[in-house]
């Protein structure tokens, strides 16, 4: 072990640093652009609010904004270098030629992608085929849409013959309490509400399903949130942004193991009620297990938001991926590992 311990230290000084160099922060104070929402942001409120980062010797300054929809025009001002984001959110930024890497996963938020059945439809399903007779209300090229499309394919349902409404989240309530519509497909919160106020039912999710009467775990959407950062970030502060990543996953074993603690924190920096704060987070998975299935859900993004013309062509998904401060921090969350430099 001293041997091991002289020869790092010599790499360490040959490359002109001393070991503590090597861990120093570039920066100690950094700005972090946070959806305010359970999915996207719970760990960063957390490690805020408990003072994970002040333990880190690091200062985060959060930005809160209201819409991930917003971050690719952010993004592009080229003002903002640390955040979280979902695929929905980094697809379009990195199809425009723009440098966004994701190095680490927060959450699984497949959960909260939900549909729900009105009264009607209840009594009208009674397998999975008489879904096809259904008028289902939901936004236009919303992402659970891959959810309905991963549920046909297993079912033997044709997706063609299913009616969709282009309805936003509050008028499909509306439309499915009047039965205007049967169906509805949303998220979290608007699907809770449905369910609470209609006499809804949920029928799957992105990764649950009910369809058989019994629950089953399904993968009909891969969506995850994650920590993004922007190649000037990455290539100037490393260990910066490996100290963010530590902060983090010390967030992340908070929240699975004191969620009473977390949903208070949660509820107030949110601006939501506690009990709808732990309904919502009972949905999400929260883990930075970096795995192929992530990769694989970014691609699946890259390819639904091409078919909808909203990137004007493909690009290889592993390129937005950068695992090695991750590998870093901690190895045994990295279950697969992107082999993407930085520009």
């Amino acid at each position: 072990m001293r041997i091991v311990t002289v020869l790092l230290a010599t790499v360490l000084l040959v490359g002109g640093l001393t070991p503590a160099e090597a861990q120093k922060l570039e920066v100690t104070e950094v700005e972090a652009w946070l959806v305010r929402d359970p999915q996207m942001s719970a760990q960063f409120a957390v490690a805020d609010q408990m003072g994970y980062f002040k333990e880190q010797g690091l200062k985060v300054n959060i930005r809160w904004y209201i819409a991930g929809t917003d971050l690719p025009s952010m993004w592009g001002a080229g003002n903002i270098h640390l955040g979280t984001a979902t695929a929905t959110m980094v697809v379009p930024i990195a199809a425009a030629g723009q440098a966004i890497y994701s190095v680490a996963p927060q959450s699984d938020i497949a959960g909260v992608q939900q549909v729900v059945l009105g009264k009607r439809a209840q009594e009208i399903v009674k397998s999975p085929k008489d879904f096809e007779k259904l008028k289902v209300g939901m936004p236009k090229g919303a992402s659970v849409t891959m959810a309905i499309q991963g549920m046909a394919k297993a079912h033997g349902v044709d997706f063609d013959k299913i009616q969709f409404v282009n309805l936003s989240p509050p008028d499909a309530i509306t439309a499915l309490a009047k039965a205007d519509i049967d169906a509805m497909a949303a998220w979290a919160p608007w699907t809770f509400r449905a369910v609470k106020e209609t006499g809804g039912k949920v029928y799957f999710t992105g990764n649950r399903s009910y369809v058989t009467g019994k629950e089953e775990p399904v993968d009909w959407l891969r969506v995850h949130a994650g920590i993004v950062a922007s190649g000037k970030m990455l290539k100037d502060n490393p260990n910066t942004m490996k100290a963010v990543l530590r902060a983090v996953q010390k967030a992340t074993d908070t929240l699975n193991k004191d969620r009473d603690a977390a949903v208070k924190i949660i509820a107030r920096e949110m601006k939501i009620e506690e009990g709808l704060a732990r309904e919502i987070m009972r949905y999400n998975v929260y883990t930075m297990e970096m795995n192929e299935t992530i990769y694989r859900g970014m691609g699946d993004f890259v390819d639904f938001l091409h078919s909808l013309n909203r990137i004007p062509q493909k690009f290889n998904p592993e390129t937005v991926f950068y695992t090695k401060l991750l590998k870093d921090v901690n190895p045994t969350l990295v279950k697969w590992e992107s082999k993407t430099d930085v520009k």
